[in-house]
Formats: structure tokens, C-alpha cells, sequence
């Protein structure tokens, strides 16, 4: 903290336009990191420094490590130069006075830019005319981040975003909340998140945040400021009213399609599947607080989801559960231009992975992998070809029990199509994906001998009981109309296995909106090794309805949640 305190004395405030965030540089300080950007396969150097000429400005540079240090230098005075005020020319900055210092000793302008701060890395110095900047290799550097618009009471905001930045850890960065009214600013919490409370309503909320890296180096500061905190008179939320204890030593499990925010702002969304939900209602920035809320209030072992959205699964979702639960999570992203997919969280107190398996089902080379040369003939079908093309994803992952080694677990997640007329769809997805998992788990069986192996299959399977899926997973049968279907019962006949349903049948629905009710969403599990202790009962039908139909001010998403305690056998 020495370090942090000796460069903290001299810094320089820099603020976003249109934003509340500000950035305060340490003054006559340049941060360099090294890293391969979000999204990129090749390594950057990324430098920030304030610039001598403008206190408000900030000079960002992005190079490739084979630069030699004169292509730094030439396009760093052209940096520089932009962020000069009107000059005279004898004053404009020149290139012989802007060089690099190592260990005392100008470095020589051939040399490349990775031998300078990869290697080197200490005791380099950046001259600009008669001004002296530090370089400071890989510190821990918030670009930007973000908090919640509007904040509402109890339900918590943090910040999201960080992975905008540079070498920030942020599990291990420190945070500051201040409440601000019209007459003072009061700390009012020191962790990542910050539940509102009645006291804060109608008052601003300040964050600041100093950020670590893995190293534990500190970095310059960063703040932000909310808008006003808005009042909230829900005292407990229907999910909170579906809680039952954990049983000692059972495994609970939960399956939630989330809403992916895509499918929130088509004009369908707002004036047909959800017109009676408030457009901020409706808004990331109130769901996403309530689903963390909800999730946490669950407290699962295993928690597979759907339709999650990449930024919220890397900003939001993945560093809270990791803060709060300890829950570790993995993510599959849906083919195409989608920016959602499968994720699971699980307990690594209660759980070691073993393998994990992405599938793509419109990826015939994987699929054939495990179903073998029938995949050739499907695809020469017009009819059954159809599931194998569609941007379906799943999620297969092993795990292994802590505490009985000898139970291994193969959780399955899915997403199936959600075409009005695609049951037939369904039903040949969901044998694929059976056949897959009968694979794999032979597979387990091989590798770990002597083993118990357990399949609990969860997903939003878009998929009425009655429509066939649901007497394929728990009776190993066909609908009437596809018992004839020669690819079909081909599949089927390998199946070794079937599962049971966590629910009854007679569970109204999962998914209510204006449009559509139905049973969508299941927990299925192989009963040789597992049984069923109990499962948390629906919300009140009530409390769906409140509102018209979900999402609604009550409930994050248009599905609900299932959640069903396992024990081993």
C-alpha cells in the first residue's frame, strides 16, 4: 500500500461525457498492459496516461508488441499532438523530445515494444519535454464501468462492466458505497453489491472502487454516481415465499429459462407477449437485480440456465454467485448472431468437474460422434434433417461428489426450439440429445469403473407434456404418430435409460404470458442411484396474475423456476 499511497498524491481526474464515471489517474504516471483483448486472439499493448496538456483528457494508444519503440513514440506524439491546445509551431511537440528511459538509459528506437515492458517491465521512465512519467507495467486499470439505472430499494446494485478494464480482479478489488443527499455523503457499505435500504430513497448513491490484480498491485481509482434511488414497497417476493430448508446432505437443483434481454425489446415483446409489463419493468436494469436476488435466495448446489445473456453471464451473473455462493460457472453461447446460451453453476465445496461437453446440435460432424452413421441418413431427410439445423445448444457436464466419490453426476442442460409448430422438432432434438447423453455416460462408465453414474437432464424443453418429449424421456416412447418412423426408432433402441420427473404433470405451467401457459421447463433424473426428497411448490397463481401474466414488478422473467432436492441412494 505504500506504492499506492506515494502515487495517489499527484492524480488527475478524468470524466466520461454524458456519464457520471470518473477515472483518476495517478499524475505523471503511464499504465501499460499487456493482454489479448476481450474478443481478440493476439496480445496488445493498451497504454493509458493523462495528457500534459489537457488535465480533462485522457491519451489511450493500442500497439502490437513487434512495434520497434520509434512506431510507439511517432504514434504517441500524434496523440499527444491531438490533445494540444492551439499552438505556436515552434511549440508543437517534436519526436526527439518525447523518448524512453530503462534502468536510467535511453532505449534505443529499434528496439521492440515486448522486449521493453514484458521483459524489462521496472524502472522505465517516458521523458516528454522536461516532464518525467512513470511506466507502470500491468496494474490493475478501470476503463469504465457501470451501475444499474434506476436503483432501486432492496433490491442490490453493483458495478458491471469491469471487464472493460485492464488486469482488474474483481473479486479482490475494494469497494466503497456512499450514500449522497443535499447535505452530506455517508459510507454505507464496503463490499461489491449494496442493497438500498428505506433511508436511501430519493438520495444518489456513490461507488468508488480501487482496484487489484491477481498480484495483488492496487490501481488508480474509479467512481461513479447513481441516479436516485427509487422506493420499493415489496417486502417479500413470491420466490421468497416458495423456500423449504435443505435437507442435510441432499443436492439441490435448479432450472430457469431467464428472459435473454434480446427478447425483451422487439416490438412483439412490448405489444403482444408482454403488454402489460412496464417498459423498466421489463428493462435489464430491474430484472437482472431481481434474478440475482432470486437465485441466491434458492441457494442450489447445481443451477442450470437458459437463455442468458453473455454480458450478464461475464459482468454480472459470474462474479456474484462466485462473491456470494462461491458457485463456479460455465457458459455455452447459441450459434449465430445470438448473444445468449446455456450456462451452469455448481458448488466446488460439493463438486469436482470432470468433464464438460458443448454441443453444437447443428454441428452433424460433432453429433456423429456419438449417434454414429445415421447422422448421413438424417441429413438426407427432409423432415428429420430439420433438428440438426436448427442453432441449438447444450450443455453436458460430469461431476464427481466430494463427499462420495463413488456418485458421478452427468448434468444435461437444453434449450429447445420454441417454434409454435415444431413439436416433431422437439421431440427428434430431445432423442439427439438423449442418444448423446447415452453416450457420454457409457463412456463415464469406461473411464471410471466401478463408478456410479446419475444423468439429471434440465431445461426449458418448450414442451407440453403431452406433446411426446416427456413419454420419450421418463417411458422411452414415441408419439402415436412417429411410432413407425424408421430413423426415429432407430435412435430410440440405443437409448439404455430413463429418467423421472422431478414435477408432477400436473403443474399447470412454467411459462404464463398473454399469449402462451403451458408446462415448459423440467428436471428429469435417472432413479438407479437418485431419489427425490421433495421440490419447492409454484408461486400462487395469484401472484402471477397480478400483473397480467410474467414478467411482471414480482417476477424477472416470463418462465419460473424449478427446483427439486436429491439425495443419493
Amino acid at each position: 500500500m505504500k506504492y499506492f499511497n506515494k502515487l495517489s498524491k499527484h492524480i488527475y481526474c478524468i470524466k466520461r461525457n454524458m456519464s457520471s464515471f470518473k477515472l483518476i489517474l495517478w499524475e505523471n504516471s503511464m499504465f501499460v498492459n499487456c493482454l489479448i483483448p476481450m474478443g481478440e486472439t493476439k496480445q496488445k499493448i493498451m497504454v493509458t496516461l493523462p495528457s500534459p496538456f489537457n488535465k480533462l483528457k485522457t491519451i489511450n494508444m493500442c500497439r502490437s508488441p513487434e512495434d520497434t519503440i520509434q512506431v510507439f513514440v511517432d504514434r504517441l506524439v500524434l496523440k499527444l499532438s491531438q490533445s494540444q491546445r492551439k499552438v505556436s509551431e515552434q511549440e508543437k511537440l517534436n519526436t526527439c523530445w518525447v523518448f524512453l528511459l530503462a534502468n536510467g538509459i535511453k532505449v534505443p528506437p529499434t528496439s521492440k515494444c515486448y522486449e521493453i515492458f514484458e521483459k524489462i517491465k521496472e524502472n522505465i521512465t517516458l521523458q516528454i519535454k522536461d516532464q518525467t512519467y512513470k511506466i507502470i507495467v500491468n496494474a490493475p486499470l478501470i476503463k469504465e464501468f457501470k451501475l444499474g439505472y434506476p436503483p432501486y430499494q432492496g433490491l442490490m446494485i453493483y458495478p458491471y462492466a469491469l471487464d472493460q478494464g485492464f488486469n482488474v480482479s474483481v473479486m479482490d478489488t475494494q469497494y466503497l458505497w456512499y450514500r449522497i443527499n443535499s447535505k452530506d455523503e455517508t459510507e454505507v457499505g464496503n463490499k461489491m453489491t449494496y442493497t438500498p435500504t428505506a433511508e436511501d430513497v430519493n438520495c444518489r448513491l456513490k461507488l468508488v472502487c480501487i482496484p487489484f490484480n491477481d498480484e495483488g498491485q492496487p490501481g488508480p481509482k474509479a467512481e461513479i454516481t447513481s441516479s436516485a434511488v427509487l422506493k420499493n414497497t415489496i417486502q417479500l417476493y413470491p420466490f421468497e415465499k416458495r423456500l423449504k430448508t435443505k435437507p442435510l446432505n441432499s443436492i439441490r437443483v435448479v432450472t430457469y429459462n431467464l428472459l435473454a434481454g434480446e427478447y425483451t425489446k422487439t416490438k412483439e415483446a412490448k405489444t403482444v407477449m408482454y403488454p402489460y409489463c412496464p417498459e423498466k419493468i421489463l428493462a435489464s436494469s430491474y430484472r437482472h437485480p431481481l434474478i440475482l436476488r432470486e437465485l441466491q435466495t434458492y441457494n442450489g448446489d447445481i443451477i442450470c440456465l437458459q437463455e442468458v445473456d453473455k454480458h450478464f453471464f461475464h459482468r454480472e451473473l459470474c462474479p456474484i454467485l462466485k462473491k456470494f455462493k462461491g458457485m463456479n460457472g460455465l457458459f455455452f453461447k447459441k450459434n449465430g448472431r445470438r448473444n445468449e446460451g446455456l450456462s451452469c453453476f455448481y458448488s466446488p465445496e460439493k463438486f469436482n468437474l470432470l468433464e464438460q461437453f458443448d454441443i453444437s446440435l447443428n454441428n452433424p460432424t460433432t453429433v456423429e460422434l456419438y449417434c454414429g452413421p445415421i447422422v448421413k441418413d438424417i441429413m438426407d431427410d427432409e423432415i428429420w434433417k430439420q433438428g440438426l439445423e436448427k442453432k441449438t445448444v447444450f450443455q453436458v457436464l460430469a461431476f464427481e461428489l466430494i463427499s462420495d466419490k463413488k456418485q458421478l453426476f452427468l448434468v444435461c442442460n437444453t434449450h429447445l426450439i420454441s417454434d409454435p409448430d415444431g413439436d416433431f422438432i422437439r421431440l427428434f432434438q430431445a432423442l439427439i440429445e438423449l442418444i448423446i447423453i447415452n453416450k457420454i455416460k457409457q463412456n463415464i462408465n469406461k473411464d471410471y469403473l466401478g463408478r456410479n453414474v446419475s444423468v439429471i437432464f434440465c431445461g426449458d424443453f418448450n414442451s407440453t407434456p403431452e406433446s411426446g418429449v416427456y413419454d420419450l424421456a421418463t417411458k422411452l416412447t414415441l408419439p402415436e404418430e412417429h411410432r413407425t418412423v424408421k430413423i426415429l426408432n432407430d435412435l430410440k433402441n440405443n437409448l439404455e435409460f430413463k429418467m423421472e420427473s422431478a414435477y408432477n404433470t400436473d403443474v399447470l405451467y412454467s411459462n404464463y404470458t398473454k399469449t402462451f401457459s403451458g408446462l415448459l421447463d423440467y428436471i428429469y433424473f435417472t432413479n438407479q442411484h437418485l431419489e427425490l426428497i421433495q421440490v419447492l411448490s409454484m408461486p400462487s397463481h395469484d401472484d402471477v396474475i397480478q400483473h397480467g401474466g410474467i414478467p411482471s414488478l414480482l417476477f424477472p422473467s416470463d418462465h419460473l423456476a424449478l427446483i427439486a432436492d436429491l439425495k443419493t441412494k
